[in-house]
This record gives structure tokens, sequence and C-alpha cells, in this order.
């Protein structure tokens, strides 16, 4: 890789990432929630996306997350036996957000909070899981993942951030509002009617994908999402291949996660530019099906490979709506420049 998009690694950083998401995981040993996707996803978050490591700072990163899924939860439980009001609300809830996400940041930051309503909506429309217990879980593993950050803060002084570059806000065309609806709207729909749950975590993709007005950067979400996630899940497939059923002993286990942890660390750590946001990516991408699939008693790996093949097919459908949203290279041109 040339020299633009790596660098110096800072040891450093390396120990602050792997301490944090390492713990954070970990904490599900004890803890047993029977959420543990967020004490992947909250981790992973505090370690590589947020630079104000202060309580009240990274309340303000992980609470409006924990507050869309309490007013998911509110609409879900209101209007229970009316789906279709259900879907109403949430079509609604995506033309608000899109509205308001006018910069890149805002589109990075409306992100988690929507794929929390999918999963909210769907699980609470199609499983029989108790969703005070998901919010509860939800709520525990944000506290957890706040006080691992302050623990590791007493022996490792946190990275500096770099602050990114100021993106002037530009106005969300209604076309733009309509492609964003429309796709969102589409797989909540499908997701409502279909019982195909593990499903609501490929969105994630759709979500980045329907809001970019680009379409090289719909096409660099594609290919980001397949290498982080599709490819993460392979490497999360290699990895408990390679532990062979070891993992059910926690001290082996600890130490293979600790020094996978610290590997895709080492790769954020030195890698610049939009390389380093992949591996960020990356992180989650292999730590989230670990954190959801595996047990002492279950290896993970039929459900590891099932949700790569999902995102996969994801992938495949979003490559075939880009004919539909950009079209021919003169629809192309305008819609960059709207």
């Amino acid at each position: 890789m040339d020299n633009t998009t790596r660098g110096p690694i800072n040891w450093s950083e390396v120990m602050w990432i792997s301490s944090i998401v390492s713990l954070g995981m970990l904490a599900q040993i004890w803890l047993q929630l029977g959420i543990a996707a967020y004490l992947a996803l909250f981790p992973v978050m505090a370690a590589t996306k947020i630079s104000n490591y202060s309580l009240l700072g990274m309340l303000k990163a992980f609470s409006p997350i924990i507050l869309v899924a309490c007013v998911a939860l509110l609409v879900n439980q209101v209007f229970a036996t009316h789906p279709a009001v259900v879907w109403c609300v949430s079509i609604w809830v995506f033309d608000r957000a899109r509205r308001w996400a006018d910069t890149p940041a805002k589109v990075g930051f409306i992100l988690i909070p929507l794929l929390n309503w999918f999963l909210v909506t769907i699980f609470a429309q199609q499983s029989h899981f108790e969703m005070t217990g998901w919010i509860r879980d939800m709520a525990i593993s944000m506290l957890t993942t706040m006080v691992v950050v302050r623990f590791v803060s007493l022996f490792l002084t946190p990275p500096k951030a770099m602050a990114p570059p100021a993106m002037p806000s530009a106005p969300v065309s209604y076309r733009q509002r309509f492609i964003f609806v429309a796709m969102l709207g589409t797989g909540l729909g499908f997701l409502m009617m279909v019982n195909l749950v593990s499903a609501t975590f490929c969105m994630m993709p759709v979500i980045v994908a329907a809001a970019q007005s680009r379409q090289q950067n719909y096409q660099m979400v594609i290919k980001n999402v397949l290498y982080a996630h599709v490819g993460g899940c392979a490497l999360a497939l290699i990895f408990m291949g390679l532990l062979a059923g070891q993992h059910a002993h926690n001290l082996i286990y600890i130490l293979s996660l600790g020094g996978l942890v610290t590997l895709i660390a080492m790769w954020i750590s030195g890698s610049r530019g939009g390389t380093r946001g992949l591996h960020s990516e990356a992180m989650l991408g292999t730590m989230l099906p670990l954190q959801l699939y595996v047990s002492a008693s279950d290896l993970g790996l039929h459900n590891i490979y099932f949700r790569g093949e999902l995102m996969l097919t994801v992938l495949v459908i979003l490559v075939i709506c880009q004919g539909v949203i950009y079209g021919t290279a003169s629809t192309n041109n305008d819609n960059r420049h709207s």
C-alpha cells in the first residue's frame, strides 16, 4: 500500500482501541445480556468513532441511539395491531432524518439510530422477544462501555482525534429524499412481511447508500461494505475455525480475541484517509458477528456465514438499484450537482 494510505503505527492508540473493544466485548461473559450486539457496537464506536471521552461526551454520542430505540418501541407498542401505521410513521421518521442530514457528518450521525429503528421495529413485529428487555440491555451496554472507557483512561492517554474537514451544508433535494425514503421504506416493508429477522442487521449499507447524492460515493459504500462486513464475516469464520472449539475455555478465548482486536487496531492506526475509516468499519464487521453468534456451546459458524451471505445479497441488490437511481450519464451529472 502506498504512502498516502499508510503511516507509522501509534502503539498507544493501538493499546487504547484494543483495550476498550476487548474489555467491552468480554463483559458479555459475565453480564450474559440477552442482546449482546450492543457490547460490540458501543465499544467499537467508543474506540474508533468518538473524540470526546468525558462522560458528557459519550452520553452525547450514545444517547440518541437509545432515544430513537425508545421512540420506536413506543410506536410499535401503541400500534402493535396496525403494522401499516407503524410503517407510515417509520416513513415519516426516515424523511425527517434525511432532511436534517445535509452534511456528510450528519449522514454518519443518523446511521446507527436509524438502524436501531429497524431493529426495534422488526423484532417487535416478527419475534416474541421482550422489547423492554431490549432497551434495558442496550442501556446496560452503553453504561458498561462508558465504565470501560473511563477505566482504560486511568492507564492510557486517549489519542488526539483529528478534526474532520469542514463540509458546508447542502439542501437535500426532493429527489434525494424520495430515493432515501423509497429504499428504506421498501426494505422495512419487506422485513415486516417476511420472517427474516437476521437480515435486519444488513440494512446498514442500505441506509448509507441511500443517503449518497453522488454515484461515486454510492459505489464506494458498496465496496467498503464488501471489504469491511462481508470480509469481516470471513475473518470471523477463520478466527473461530482456528479456535476449533477451544473458545469454550474463557482464558483461550480472551487471549485470542485480544490478539484479533489488536491486529485490526494496528491496521486502523497505521492507516490514513479513507483506508482508516474502512479498517474501523472492518473492526465492527468482524466483532459484531462474533458477539452475536458465538457462545460457549456454539461456534456460530453457520450463522456467521449466513450473515455474510445476506450482506452479499444486499450488496447485489444495491448494485442493481444503482442503475435505477442514477440512470444515464446525463441524469448522473444532474444528480451530482443537485
